[in-house]
């Protein structure tokens, strides 16, 4: 049973990653999930999705090998993670690729499935990957606080994008989302278009 709190949890969840994850790899997946340069991206936002997993009403009746392929993926989806990129997810299935070393193709093929539902904005039918995927997005249904909060975090992320052309992207990335979460998710990702429309000018938005 995956148990997540406040701990590192590369500490708590060794074990499992060792059975699947070169001790190398696994080093080297801790320091990009503590880059400097990921302020929403990172370990805080890794133990959420963790978090979101286990608290999901279908957990309890996953098999072990299922929990283990959440995990993995929680781990590895946004391993590589460069906002000047647009291909972080199929970087990060490369880097899962050639961190490997077991021999089960269940849990790889399936861990590489949740990655990608990761790219689109479309809530997966398959049950792990739903699971998943809502994990991923939950700050969407948190309320219109948390997602200010996370808003101002990206925005530090893509500090290098121009405020014109950051406000045309997320706006669009924003209105994407809308009729996935519910009508009161609905309600605050409006609002969060506003302030996004409002704040985001020719100076930094705060």
């Amino acid at each position: 049973m995956i148990i997540c709190n406040l701990m590192d949890p590369f500490e708590r969840f060794q074990f499992i990653l060792e059975s699947y994850i070169s001790k190398k790899s696994i080093r080297l997946l801790k320091k990009l999930w503590s880059e400097k340069t990921r302020f929403y991206h990172n370990t805080s936002h890794l133990i959420q999705i963790i978090q979101n997993i286990e608290s999901n009403v279908w957990f309890n009746e996953l098999h072990t090998f299922e929990k283990r392929i959440l995990l993995l993926a929680a781990f590895m989806h946004d391993s590589i993670y460069n906002p000047r990129k647009s291909d972080n997810e199929n970087k990060s299935i490369e880097f899962f690729k050639a961190s490997w070393i077991d021999h089960d193709d269940i849990v790889f093929n399936e861990v590489i499935k949740l990655i990608e539902a990761t790219k689109y904005r479309k809530r997966p039918i398959n049950k792990l990957a739903r699971i998943f995927w809502d994990a991923d997005n939950i700050g969407f249904k948190q309320g219109y606080a948390i997602l200010i909060k996370n808003e101002k975090l990206i925005r530090k992320e893509f500090k290098h994008v121009p405020n014109v052309k950051y406000k045309e992207s997320r706006i669009k990335f924003l209105k994407e989302n809308i009729e996935l979460f519910g009508v009161n998710a609905d309600k605050d990702i409006q609002k969060l278009i506003e302030y996004v429309e409002k704040r985001i000018t020719d100076n930094f938005a705060t």
